[in-house]
């Protein structure tokens, strides 16, 4: 009677979880669905962007060369400059001596204009002096008059920009304005991240095949055995271990009611660690019991409703009849 009650609390447990499993597995496959329709313009965009970086890449090293060659021809440009002006100077040196003889009568006519000039310049100098004495300005003992407001300071004046060059400059610029880098990189984030997702979800649907649901609970979740000597920690889906040492990591169900983790920390002198798991039917999750049956070879019983089956209700609700012969 413990038993068949046990059962119908397990097969409830299961049916529940199947449930709830079914439901996420169509959410994940909707999501892989979703991901894939994403993913070819995403990559699409994201070539486009590095091709972009390549071309900005030869931009740079192009102004760079550009910079290289305008150092390399500046001096030679400078002493080409300083050789026009000695030439220069020499035919104005050339040209004042040859012009001597012929620029006296010149020379007195432009004076007699400059006199002139200034003569008149005077005369306008003595008539603003005189419309200045004529302002009604306020004697020193009329009071103190009011202060002018004072100027406002001058600005100060911006710092100059080092000279970086005009390579320098675009170099500067790209980095500092265009957001190709920044886009760059979250695109590929973007990317990396639709993919570790799809790998994940992949992965979680064929660790739990169809007739696998009724373990869904177990993922993501750790149960503990505790011994005199050890702590036992068995990670479902991920790994198992024993204090710190790692008897294995989870490998596949073997049979209905079976798993294994494989591959854990290397025996002295002896084989990997294994660990084998057996199901047995029951309404709660805990592991019943662990040992060492072989060297290095660990076997675990572990009690969940997912190992719970209907064919045993009907076993434990209509016994088998015993043929007369089995009494004897």
């Amino acid at each position: 009677e413990a038993k068949l009650k046990d059962l119908r609390a397990g097969l409830q447990v299961k049916t529940k979880t199947i449930s709830q499993a079914k439901r996420q597995k169509q959410e994940k496959e909707a999501e892989i669905q979703r991901i894939d329709q994403e993913l070819p313009a995403l990559e699409t965009k994201l070539k486009e962007l590095r091709q972009k970086k390549v071309w900005k890449k030869e931009e740079e090293a192009d102004a760079e060369k550009m910079q290289a060659e305008c150092k390399t021809e500046l001096p030679r440009l400078r002493q080409r400059v300083k050789e026009l002006e000695e030439k220069v100077a020499s035919l104005e040196k050339d040209l004042a001596v040859a012009g001597e003889g012929t620029t006296t009568t010149t020379t007195k006519k432009v004076v007699s204009e400059y006199a002139k000039w200034m003569e008149g310049a005077d005369a306008a100098r003595e008539e603003d002096m005189a419309d200045v004495e004529s302002w009604d300005m306020p004697d020193e003992d009329d009071g103190p008059s009011e202060s002018p407001a004072a100027p406002a300071p001058a600005p100060p004046e911006p710092e100059k920009p080092r000279d970086v060059g005009w390579a320098g400059w675009l170099r500067s610029w790209f980095r500092a304005e265009d957001p190709l880098e920044k886009e760059l990189r979250e695109m590929e984030s973007q990317v990396k991240s639709h993919k570790d997702s799809k790998s994940r979800l992949k992965k979680e649907l064929d660790e739990l095949p169809e007739d696998k649901l009724g373990f869904a609970s177990l993922r993501d979740k750790c149960l503990e055995y505790k011994t005199s000597e050890y702590t036992y920690k068995l990670c479902f889906f991920k790994d198992a271990k024993q204090s710190h040492t790692r008897l294995g990591n989870w490998e596949s169900f073997t049979s209905p009611t079976e798993a294994i983790f494989k591959n854990g920390e290397m025996c002295f002198g002896g084989p990997a660690r294994s660990l084998k798991v057996t199901f047995q039917c029951g309404a709660t999750e805990e592991v019943l019991a662990l040992d060492e049956p072989s060297r290095c070879s660990y076997a675990a019983v572990v009690r969940h409703a997912g190992a719970c089956i209907e064919t045993m209700q009907q076993d434990l609700e209509s016994p088998r009849t015993r043929h007369p012969k089995e009494e004897l």
